[in-house]
């Protein structure tokens, strides 16, 4: 073998190395972050502040009401599904079953890749800039300071007087803020990854509200979220399937038939009156664009059949859908980029 065949070897086995060291210690440290690249938005002054009062709640609530252009939805819950090509989910039978109940669109883009930037950008506006670290480095977790600097929409709704949870299925059952990158279950339903979880990125979650964080045991047909939902969703909502439910670890034949059964068995049409369902891909598994499958339905989303196909047709992406969020509930924009975001119109009954 050549020298230079040798020193390549070698090249290879350090950078895998390094890639292994880098992300084990980011579960257990806060790793600086680069260089903002976004302009954040300061908390509007006129956003009432927290209070403990139910009473209180009700009124902040009342006021961003007030505030928003439009209100379609009581509720949002946001399921996110892994690294599926638009082409290849929208030609599932089980995905092309749930376009027909709503508003699939046909032009949604993710913003990155790897996978945890875009979770990162779905609740905050932004990725502060991971996805610059390149494919290997850009899945590293990073534990976010709690400053004014790394907000998310948690802040906007805790501050307007709503609520928000993360449920997360197979969440080990450690004690907050959950510091392991994985879990493995047993019996292989699928294992839970921490970079799928975007709130636990935060340390101002981690602090104040890891109690809005909800293991969900995905075998038990009464778990938290059933719960949950029987007794009524918080405003906003983010469901994090396991790796087998979210195509990650399978294909996306199982996460179309895993998200068709959970819509219809686990949060059913009666569950789901007043609820905004966002079913999303985090990235696509490679073509050229990042287009992704991307599906609203609910009772306030016209169905397939009397939706316009230039509105569904309209560029968007991650941004857009915490833009219409936002929206809907009153609340400030977090950065320049979901200010600057097209909000999801022309698609409401």
């Amino acid at each position: 073998m050549s020298q230079y065949r040798v020193a390549w070897k070698f090249c290879q086995r350090s950078l895998l190395s390094a890639v292994f060291i880098v992300t084990v210690l980011s579960d257990f440290v806060s790793i600086p972050t680069a260089a903002q690249s976004i302009t954040q938005t300061p908390a509007d002054q006129n956003v009432p502040q927290v209070t403990k009062s139910p009473q209180g709640k009700q009124e902040a609530a009342a006021r961003a009401a007030a505030r928003a252009p439009a209100r379609h939805f009581d509720r949002v819950l946001i399921i996110v599904l892994e690294n599926v090509d638009y082409e290849v989910a929208s030609q599932d039978k089980n995905f092309a079953d749930l376009a027909a109940q709503g508003a699939s669109f046909t032009n949604f883009h993710a913003l990155f890749h790897p996978s945890y930037p875009n979770y990162l950008a779905m609740v905050a506006g932004t990725d502060f800039g991971i996805h610059r670290r390149g494919r290997y480095l850009a899945d590293a977790q990073v534990n976010f300071p709690n400053d004014a600097l790394h907000r998310t929409i948690a802040d906007r709704l805790i501050a307007s007087g709503l609520d928000f949870k993360q449920y997360a299925e197979e969440l080990p059952n450690q004690t907050c803020p959950w510091h392991f990158s994985a879990q493995h279950v047993s019996d292989k339903r699928g294992n839970y990854a921490r970079r799928h979880v975007p709130f636990l990125s935060f340390r101002e979650v981690q602090q104040k509200w890891c109690d809005r964080v909800i293991g969900v045991d995905s075998s038990k047909s009464d778990n938290f979220f059933v719960q949950d939902a029987r007794k009524g969703l918080v405003a906003y909502s983010f469901y994090t399937p396991n790796l087998n439910h979210d195509g990650h670890d399978t294909n996306a034949q199982t996460a179309g038939a895993w998200v068709k059964k959970f819509l219809s068995d686990t949060f059913g049409e009666k569950l789901r009156q007043g609820t905004l369902v966002v079913v999303t891909f985090d990235e696509s598994g490679g073509n050229i664009d990042n287009r992704i499958y991307t599906l609203f339905l609910g009772d306030m989303v016209k169905p397939a059949g009397q939706q316009d196909p230039k509105a569904l047709a309209k560029p968007y992406n991650h941004y857009s859908v915490l833009r219409t969020i936002e929206e809907n509930f009153g609340l400030e924009p977090l950065t320049a980029n979901d200010r600057s975001a097209t909000p999801i119109t022309d698609i409401w009954k």
